[in-house]
């Protein structure tokens, strides 16, 4: 007995009776080809085309325990050893099998266990050793599949209403694979090249997912939604341009979007949204250009938005947000360059927080980590050698914290460290660090914990350090050096401090 999935389909199931008005041609060229034409139902329609030697063509349409009804299926062989096999019951279903080449394998079966109709299947095959599979079950659903080349293999699983899957392999040994359930799902994968690997699954309503590929040895793997929980309304966009680039992409509930892009060889791009908890609209946006970059994204929660790009060789970028309304944004430009985002933790999660992260030349490292309420980290490095750190309300809780740090020159060194009160009876500070950095060899350490405090440090010269560390509730430290070699540390204890240090010259 099989299933019904979906009402509409009562519209569409066959009904028993004596087989009338099917029609059957087969034209074979050739020795030892072989047709098995089976027709069961009403105003069926198969048509075989053989040349060549030792092929099999196989199409059934119903059995005597359901019907088929207005099918159509075409098949067309021109080569030696290729075997097409079609099977489809209910109504209005349609196969198309085109093979032209020698040992290849085309598979399409529909409505075998679900009641339905109205589905197409395409195979197209030129070449040899290709293999393509298809397996429909629902309503109106519709499977293209193309292979140019040798030893390819796709396969295509469809189970719902109005899905619609694309496959195109131009090259040698490409694997391709989609599996969607559910309705209004698209699917399009294309590969050029030799050896490439593509792999997505939907699961859910209006959910769409595109893989593009280009050179060999490229892997993508899309999943939107899974058993357990749906995707709705999700986009997953893969490109990859190179040899050896791995991509990964992963989402759940609603409305969510990853889109990677890669450029070059040996990149590796992951991203995860919404995995074992609700939410939606989240946004993650990998472009890299180069070689041996890699870019992890990792988003739980409501509308966050992570974006990341890399050109160069060998750069590094992280981004993992917890919580609500989160922004990370990180670009990097040279070689060698390391950006890490952290927004929330596992027990205090982040809102409204924000890390932007830019870094240009060599040997640049950037680390952002805050948590709690409305935390803003900005941090800019042009030159060599940079380093910055900002680590807001690590332990407490509460705090509208702010770390801009902008550095510019060649071994310039910048540290901001904000958390909470120590008193436990106040939550929520209203910290404030600035730190320029114009010149050589330039150092900033400021470390605050209370409520209220403000820290701003300029400098711009040559090997100048300044240090601040304020801990109590309204403190205030300006420091402003110009020139070369100069030193300022400040260290404040107490209530409503303040500390004003300007020096201009050199030594």
């Amino acid at each position: 007995m099989k299933k019904l999935i979906f009402s509409l389909a009562a519209l569409l199931s066959a009904t028993a009776m004596i087989a009338q008005s099917n029609n059957s041609n087969v034209t074979q060229t050739g020795d030892d080809n072989i047709a098995n034409i089976s027709q069961v139902g009403a105003t069926n329609s198969s048509l075989t085309t053989q040349e060549g030697k030792a092929n099999n063509a196989e199409a059934i349409q119903g059995t005597d325990a359901f019907n088929s009804t207005n099918g159509i299926v075409e098949q067309t062989q021109t080569g030696d050893k290729n075997s097409a096999f079609a099977h489809h019951e209910e109504a209005d279903n349609q196969v198309y099998q085109v093979q032209v080449g020698n040992g290849n394998s085309a598979r399409a079966t529909q409505n075998l266990a679900f009641e339905g109709g109205g589905n197409v299947a395409n195979q197209l095959q030129e070449g040899d050793r290709n293999e393509a599979t298809i397996s429909q079950e629902g309503l109106t659903n519709t499977a293209i599949q193309v292979q140019f080349g040798d030893g390819n293999s796709g396969s295509s699983s469809q189970e719902g209403i109005d899905n619609f899957s694309e496959l195109n392999q131009e090259g040698n040994f490409n694997t391709a694979s989609i599996t969607q359930v559910g309705q209004n799902n698209l699917s399009s994968q294309s590969q050029i090249g030799d050896a490439n690997m593509a792999t997505a699954g939907q699961w859910g309503n209006n959910n769409s997912v595109s893989q593009d590929q280009e050179g060999g040895g490229n892997t993508a793997n899309s999943v939107q939604g899974s058993t357990l929980f749906d995707s709705r309304g999700g986009r997953v966009e893969q490109v990859q341009a190179g040899d050896e680039n791995n991509a990964f992409a992963n989402h759940e509930e609603d409305n969510n979007t990853i889109l990677q892009s890669q450029t070059g060889d040996s990149n590796d791009a992951s991203a995860e949204q919404n995995l074992g908890s609700f939410g939606g609209d989240n946004l993650a946006t990998q472009v890299q250009e180069g070689n041996s970059n890699a870019a992890t994204a990792s988003q739980n929660g409501s509308t966050n938005i992570s974006d990341q790009s890399q050109s160069g060789d060998e750069n590094v970028a992280a981004t993992t947000q917890s919580g609500t309304n989160n922004t990370a944004i990180q670009s990097q430009t040279g070689v060698g360059n390391n950006a890490t985002a952290v927004q929330g933790g596992a027990f205090f999660t982040s809102r409204g927080g924000l890390v932007d992260q830019f870094q240009s030349g060599n040997g640049n490292e950037a680390f952002a980590r805050h948590e709690e309420d409305n935390n803003v980290v900005v941090q800019t490095q042009l030159g060599d050698r940079n380093n910055a750190s900002a680590t807001q309300n690590l332990i407490n809780f509460g705090g509208e914290n702010t770390t801009r740090q902008l550095q510019l020159g060649n071994g310039n060194v910048a540290e901001a460290s904000q958390e909470g009160s120590s008193d436990l009876n106040l939550a929520g500070e209203n910290n404030l660090v600035s730190q320029i950095q114009f010149g050589d060899e330039n150092r900033v350490t400021s470390t605050q914990n209370g409520a209220s405090n403000t820290s701003d440090i300029l400098q711009f010269g040559n090997m100048n350090v300044a240090t601040d560390t304020q801990v109590g509730t309204g403190n205030n430290t300006f420091v402003t050096q110009i020139g070369d070699m100069n030193t300022s540390v400040i260290l404040q204890t107490g209530v409503n401090n303040s500390a004003t240090v300007t020096q201009n010259g050199s030594n």
